[in-house]
């Protein structure tokens, strides 16, 4: 876990400013009901997109840089994100000085959010909480493009229902990266990837996020560090 811990460190001080007001809902753009070849293509489609995910736990250096428009607040952090496929992830983040920034904790059933600065510390269960980033860090991280296909967009992209309550607008997927957007209710945030770099925005907030990402390591994560962080200090989840 030390090790882990020492090189995971991205996304956090943001996270107190994740809690903002929601925006209204766009409606969404849907084709006509596909004809059964277009949907069997489709589903042909999203195979293909998620047998090219990674399978076995890995860990990837991240920097970010991101800015709160209602405080005008900019920070810059660098860190790692811990992944095991299908269970859980894990991310910390340490700011220009080293102090710890973030460490947040995610599995199906359980999320953690930690910010020092601030003093926030924060858990729950199952629910996605409104203005957290705990569901889109389900969505992709825990269970990535998970969930059933539901229709097909005007333009072509997959709109699929994610195991977790949200719904998932995907616009681009392949190997040179992917545009995504993310609904729960009324909260929408969106992810895009394009080579090593990648942008998030909550688009009820305005936060936005810019991200870069490092190759992912050669060597496995320390399965202790998804374990539950409290458990692990001796404290009942």
């Amino acid at each position: 876990m030390t090790a882990m811990t020492a090189r995971l460190a991205a996304v956090a001080l943001a996270s107190s400013c994740f809690v903002a007001a929601c925006a209204a809902r766009a409606p969404d753009a849907r084709a006509p009901d596909p004809t059964q070849a277009e949907w069997d293509a489709a589903l042909a489609r999203l195979a293909r997109l998620r047998a090219a995910l990674p399978r076995a736990p890995y860990t990837q250096p991240v920097t970010v840089d991101f800015f709160e428009p209602r405080s005008r607040r900019h920070f810059e952090g660098r860190g790692a994100v811990g992944v095991d496929p299908g269970r859980a992830m894990r991310m910390i983040l340490v700011g220009p000085a080293g102090e710890p920034a973030l460490d947040v904790w995610v599995t199906r059933d359980a999320w953690r959010l930690v910010v020092p600065a601030i003093g926030l510390v924060r858990r729950g269960g199952r629910e996605t909480p409104s203005g957290t980033p705990i569901g889109f860090f389900r969505s992709w991280f825990v269970d990535r493009l998970g969930g059933r296909l539901l229709s097909l967009g005007a333009g072509g992209e997959l709109i699929l229902r994610d195991p977790f309550g949200g719904t998932l607008h995907v616009t681009r997927a392949d190997a040179s990266g992917f545009t995504i957007r993310r609904r729960s209710g009324t909260h929408t945030e969106s992810f895009e990837s394009q080579g090593g770099r990648a942008s998030y925005r909550d688009e009820s907030s305005g936060l936005s996020v810019e991200v870069t990402l490092g190759p992912i390591g050669p060597e496995a994560p320390d399965p202790e560090a998804f374990s539950d962080p409290d458990a692990a200090k001796g404290r009942s989840p």
